[in-house]
């Protein structure tokens, strides 16, 4: 499997002896019956060939491969690396036989969340009048790819402690990428996330307005959606909401696996001492920051002193298409805010939308094409790539 490729669930039917993924079709044999559990069919109704039952199964075989697939995409928000087999026993119900009855037989994948999504999507398919009454088996084989560039941000989990929430949105456990961790914070309003130490360089870009604090003179400072603000490392600073909630992506270099955050801790610790002058935050509002083509630069080392990191809004047109590339030394990172596209990693097609978080990591070629106009905050890390946006 190519490097970043999703993994594709493979769904085969015991009854049917098939061996493939539903993308192939497989000539079935005759199904081997299984217990009924009641009729749908009035008692003077023909009853339904094998034929009818093998094409009922094979039309479910199909859809169930996306929505299979759906569920991987879910648990993998946590981890790429889910591969297994989950054995289903159906027993198909219908409109006289009751709901459909569905349990696990064999798990090797040993993930809950993969588990229980699987479950509910079999539960609730509307399975064909032919398989009314029918017991069958379905397995669905996962297989685990090297890595994973697009994440749903819908599918992420939120966790959090009292009015602070987080989600981890890329980190090492769900891309095999460790170069940076990417996570989304909501602040209740009038909650706090309290003074806290920067462990690495932080780039915080806010989604609506809020208050950061600092210790010493800097005080409280105000900024507006769409601005920005940096946190050397070994710095501090306080994330307030005012009368309304506060929501920002927080971008940490270097990434890592981010387990306690997963956990409802926030990804960084409380300040253990009042210092008198600590390094605060510096602010990198939106009507700072200047225009190169389609890039509005907020952050790059000339602004910051710090090459880790470049940060800037990228927008690009309907039908707009950034032919391949590569970056030999420099992960990228997207948070999608508004439109689609198609993304291209190592020859793979992923499908991008308004709610999608993308990495590249370094050595991998990609490309973009716009199906509607698209605006995404963009990071290279380290700084670099961004310097392409100044060139005439």
């Amino acid at each position: 499997m190519s490097a970043l490729r999703r993994a594709r669930p493979c769904a085969a039917v015991v009854a049917l002896v098939l061996a493939a993924c539903p993308r192939s079709t497989p000539a079935p044999t005759k199904p081997t019956g299984g217990s009924a559990v009641g009729s749908a069919a009035p008692a003077d109704a023909p009853s339904a060939t094998d034929d009818e039952k093998l094409a009922a199964i094979q039309k479910a075989m199909n859809e169930l491969d996306e929505a299979a697939q759906g569920c991987w995409a879910a648990a993998a928000t946590e981890r790429f690396d889910i591969e297994g087999e989950l054995k289903a026993q159906i027993d198909i119900g219908g409109p006289a036989a009751g709901a459909t009855i569905v349990g696990l037989v064999e798990d090797t994948a040993r993930n809950p969340r993969l588990a229980s999504c699987l479950v509910a999507v079999l539960t609730n398919y509307p399975w064909a009048p032919p398989l009314y009454g029918q017991s069958i088996q379905l397995p669905f084989r996962f297989r685990a790819p090297d890595g994973q560039s697009v994440i749903d941000r819908k599918l992420v989990a939120w966790s959090g402690q009292g009015k602070v929430s987080v989600a981890v949105l890329l980190d090492e456990n769900n891309t095999a990428n460790d170069a940076a961790s990417m996570f989304e914070l909501a602040v209740a309003a009038g909650g706090s996330t309290g003074m806290r130490t920067a462990e690495r360089n932080e780039l915080w870009y806010f989604l609506g307005p809020a208050t950061v604090g600092a210790v010493g003179a800097q005080g409280k400072r105000q900024v507006a959606a769409g601005d920005m603000a940096y946190v050397p490392k070994g710095g501090a600073r306080e994330i307030l909401a005012g009368t309304t909630d506060v929501h920002a992506v927080l971008v940490m270099f270097p990434g890592g696996r981010e387990g306690s955050a997963r956990a409802g801790a926030l990804p960084t610790p409380p300040l253990d001492a009042v210092r008198s002058a600590p390094i605060g935050a510096q602010l990198l509002p939106q009507a700072k920051a200047k225009q190169y083509g389609p890039a509005l630069i907020y952050a790059e080392p000339s602004l910051t002193s710090q090459p880790a990191f470049s940060a800037e809004i990228l927008t690009l047109a309907n039908g707009v298409s950034v032919p391949e590339h590569v970056h030999a030394n420099e992960s990228e990172l997207l948070y999608v805010l508004a439109g689609s596209g198609t993304m291209t990693v190592a020859g793979v097609q992923l499908a991008v939308t308004a709610t999608s978080v993308v990495q590249v990591p370094p050595a991998t070629k990609h490309s973009f094409t716009a199906s509607s106009d698209v605006r995404a905050l963009q990071l290279y890390t380290p700084a670099g790539p961004e310097q392409r946006f100044k060139k005439p």
